[in-house]
């Protein structure tokens, strides 16, 4: 099962990521844009993934993925069962939501290293 733990080793790797509380609950930030959170009792993340890729995890992998929506048309994410996704698919998760959310020069800098 993945933890808070690998969460976080995942996320603070990437640059400028902060840990910053969501409805206190665990979440990571990066240019305070939200980009995963652990929702309560610890069990789902939601990370803040493409649209289409959120859609495809979910159509692919129902009992893992299940796409998050607020209010019907607001697009949250992508919620992610923690005892069912692998540690290199939640790593991936995580680096995709930090794309979606990370400035485009950051993201450029990250990808000339």
């Amino acid at each position: 099962m993945i933890t808070l733990a690998d969460i976080r080793s995942y996320a603070m790797a990437l640059p400028d990521v902060v840990e910053k509380p969501h409805f206190r609950l665990p979440g990571f930030r990066v240019a305070d844009k939200l980009l995963a959170h652990l929702e309560k009792g610890d069990a789902h993340a939601i990370v803040c993934v493409g649209q289409a890729e959120a859609k495809t995890a979910a159509a692919d992998q129902p009992d893992v993925y299940e796409e998050v929506w607020r209010d019907s048309p607001i697009f949250v994410g992508l919620r992610v069962d923690l005892a069912k996704v692998t540690k290199k698919r939640m790593q991936e998760l995580i680096e995709h939501a930090w794309r979606n959310r990370a400035p485009k020069r950051l993201v450029a800098e990250y990808d000339s290293r």
